[in-house]
């Protein structure tokens, strides 16, 4: 058995959650530097040592998001110091979605919770038959979604799949069928 694993790169129109969910998500990074800058520490530290308090700050707010954005912030104080001023303003304009949250529904549509009662939709539009024929298969689970990068006008989705290359086991349809495409 062989890991197949690809990244891909849609264009995509966000709901107004989705918006409003990029803007908090800017936010949310911005508290968890604040606790970086407090002290330093490695990530599991930070991660352990804020979370409670983050719940209560964030108490709507979706778990899944504290573990993103949090890392988010973690890894953006490490590399700090190689990043120019105008890349440290590109990090505003984008959200990391977990894969633990991120699923593409029946309209084939990326939904993800943004807090406990909202969930963000996020048009992927393909831009050739590939494209397609992925999003058809992610929607049928042939794929598992990996961490979303979001931004407003593309996302990439990472996706992973485990395939058989021996000459004795079944042909692995979903991926004759997105050759076919190509």
């Amino acid at each position: 058995m062989y890991k197949l694993e690809l990244s891909e790169i849609f264009t995509c129109q966000l709901d107004s959650e989705a918006y409003a969910f990029l803007a908090q998500y800017r936010i949310l990074v911005q508290w968890w530097k604040t606790k970086i800058n407090e002290t330093h520490h490695s990530y599991s530290e930070l991660r352990d040592n804020f979370y409670p308090q983050w719940k209560q700050d964030w108490k709507n707010y979706h778990s899944q998001h504290a573990q993103t954005s949090s890392l988010t912030a973690y890894n953006m104080s490490k590399f700090s110091k190689q990043v120019s001023a105008k890349a440290e303003g590109m990090w505003r304009s984008f959200a990391v979605i977990s894969p633990n949250v991120a699923k593409i529904d029946e309209d084939k549509k990326l939904v993800f919770p943004t807090n406990l009662t909202k969930k963000a939709r996020v048009r992927l539009i393909p831009k050739d038959p590939a494209q397609q024929v992925l999003l058809n298969q992610i929607q049928n689970e042939y794929w598992k979604i990996g961490q979303i990068f979001l931004t407003p006008k593309w996302c990439t989705i990472p996706l992973t799949r485990y395939i058989y290359l021996t000459s004795d086991e079944k042909e692995d349809t979903p991926i004759q069928e997105l050759l076919n495409t190509l």
